[in-house]
Parts: structure tokens; C-alpha cells; sequence
């Protein structure tokens, strides 16, 4: 069989090659490893009438798709479930604007734990739900403006195709949630430089107003030696990891110049929990250290 050369145009999936083709891998079961995507197929199921999500979801699981894009503004899926037919099924997503930018990078640059996760390319449902606190959402919604049409014709909405779709969607967030970010308008290496340049910023004001080298992330009050900056342990700042320095009478409590984990007890951040051990340690610590002391005597 001869193909065509423009394949975006091809309407048969019988044109498209075999390693372009994208097949469904949850072909029993739930769609959706993360919790991430099992919320954007859940927005779509609870406006879905039953027997049109069972044949759509049939049609994800038995049949193929192609040409899966993301972009700035939009999702593009080609969808074939009758025949050999491809139906597009676009997305069209609101970018964020500029204060909504600013705002999402100012609240991820003041929050050692979202710097962290964003660091790390972990997409936690903690750095999910302090954004939306802020108001940025970043899973799409149906409220936000978020729609998708299909060239199938169907009068029913959502058609089987727009199901399928959402389907496939899903999987690809699964394997990267962080195009999330990108049909918003940025990459999450756009937003990671842009809280470094604003720790950065921060670091200065702090350094200027003190006399003395300090971390942003510090709570105010803590002073460390000169010539010994640390960097942030969960932060975008810095590539050696942190050394508490300990002054002559002066205890400073080492998981205080980390910033908050992106770990919670409930609702309680690990390191707050952690810090109240201290108290514990410390004097277990000087227990041994007097023990020691009397021994040697």
C-alpha cells in the first residue's frame, strides 16, 4: 500500500504507520496509574452517560489512535473507532496569563516543599492543591474553559470519539504530567528558572538587609558564620547540599535550615514533626555525653 506524504491529512488508520499508532494499555480495569489522571478521565465520567462512556472506552481498548500533539492553548488526537475512519478530537485549553504566571511562580518560590517537587519532577498532589489554595489550577476543567470538539458529526456530548480521546489523554499524563504546565504556556524549565530567579532575587534582599550571607529560606533570626553559605535542601538553589554549622553556645536545630519537606504527616509537614523531637535528642545527646564524661573520671 502507497501512502500519502502529508500523513496529518491521512483519514484511514491504515495509513498510519505501525510506530505511530498509540494503543490503550489499561485494557481491563480503571484508566489512569497517577491520581492526576485518573482526575481528568473522572471530570469527563461524571458527565457522561453510562452506555456512551462503555462504548467509548470499548472503542480506546479495541481500536487506535494517532498523531496525539500537545501545544500551548490545545491538545490534537486522531481517533478511530468505526471502520478505518480517523476523527480529530481537539482540545482547547485557557493559557495562563501573565499575573497568573507571576502568581504561580511567587507561590512556588516562597514554599520550599513546591520548589523541592518541582525540582524533583515529582507531580504530588500536595503541589497540586496549594496551587489551586492560590487559585492556578492545573488540572483542566469544563469551568476553566476547558473544551474539545470532534469532527465526527455525533449531536450527543460527549461523542464517543471525545471519550476515547480523553482516555488516551489520560495515559499520556500518566507517562508526563508535567505537559500540564506546557499547554498552559510554560515548560516546567521555563517555571523552574523563573522561581530561581526569583530565590535568587530574594537571597540578595536578605544578604543586603542582614550584613551577613544568608539563605532565603532561612526563618529570620537564624545567623550563620561568614564565608559558609548553605544551600537549600529541598529548594531550586544550589548543587552541593547543606552543612548546619554549629556556633559555641549557640544550638541551632538542623531541619530548620532545610525549609519545609514535601512530605506531610496529615496535615502536619514532616519536618515541623521532626523538629519537635528535638528537644528529645538533644537531651539524650547530653546524657550520653555526661555518662562518657563520668566514665573517664
Amino acid at each position: 500500500m502507497r501512502r500519502r506524504k502529508n500523513r496529518w491529512w491521512i483519514n484511514s488508520i491504515h495509513d498510519v504507520p505501525d510506530e505511530e499508532k498509540i494503543q490503550l494499555k489499561a485494557q481491563d480495569g480503571p484508566v489512569g496509574k497517577s491520581w492526576y489522571a485518573r482526575d481528568f478521565v473522572r471530570a469527563m465520567e461524571a458527565v457522561a452517560e453510562n452506555k456512551r462512556l462503555a462504548r467509548g472506552l470499548n472503542c480506546a481498548r479495541n481500536h487506535e489512535a494517532s498523531r496525539l500533539v500537545f501545544k500551548p492553548g490545545w491538545i490534537k488526537i486522531g481517533i478511530s473507532c468505526s471502520g478505518y475512519t480517523i476523527r480529530d478530537v481537539d482540545f482547547s485549553v485557557p493559557q495562563f496569563r501573565q499575573p497568573e504566571w507571576d502568581t504561580l511562580i511567587k507561590t512556588i518560590a516562597a514554599d520550599a516543599s513546591l520548589s523541592g517537587a518541582l525540582v524533583s519532577g515529582e507531580f504530588s498532589k500536595h503541589f497540586v492543591d496549594e496551587l489551586r489554595r492560590v487559585g492556578i489550577d492545573l488540572i483542566p476543567s469544563s469551568a476553566q474553559g476547558f473544551y474539545y470538539y470532534c469532527s465526527c458529526g455525533d449531536h450527543h456530548d460527549p461523542c464517543i470519539h471525545k471519550i476515547a480521546a480523553r482516555y488516551f489523554v489520560a495515559e499520556a499524563l500518566d507517562e508526563d504530567p508535567w505537559v500540564l504546565l506546557y499547554i498552559r504556556g510554560k515548560t516546567r524549565d521555563d517555571v523552574l528558572n523563573a522561581v530561581r530567579q526569583v530565590k535568587s532575587v530574594q537571597t540578595e534582599n536578605v544578604s543586603r538587609s542582614a550584613g551577613t550571607p544568608v539563605s532565603a529560606f532561612f526563618p529570620s533570626g537564624i545567623k550563620l558564620p561568614e564565608k559558609a553559605v548553605p544551600t537549600g535542601f529541598f529548594t531550586c538553589e544550589g548543587d552541593d547540599p547543606l552543612v548546619p554549622l554549629q556556633r559555641e553556645s549557640v544550638r541551632i536545630i538542623p531541619v530548620r535550615l532545610l525549609g519545609k519537606s514535601p512530605y506531610y504527616f496529615g496535615r502536619q509537614n514532616m519536618a515541623d514533626a521532626v523538629i519537635e523531637l528535638y528537644p528529645h535528642i538533644f537531651t539524650y545527646a547530653e546524657s550520653i555525653l555526661t555518662d562518657e564524661k563520668r566514665e573517664e573520671e
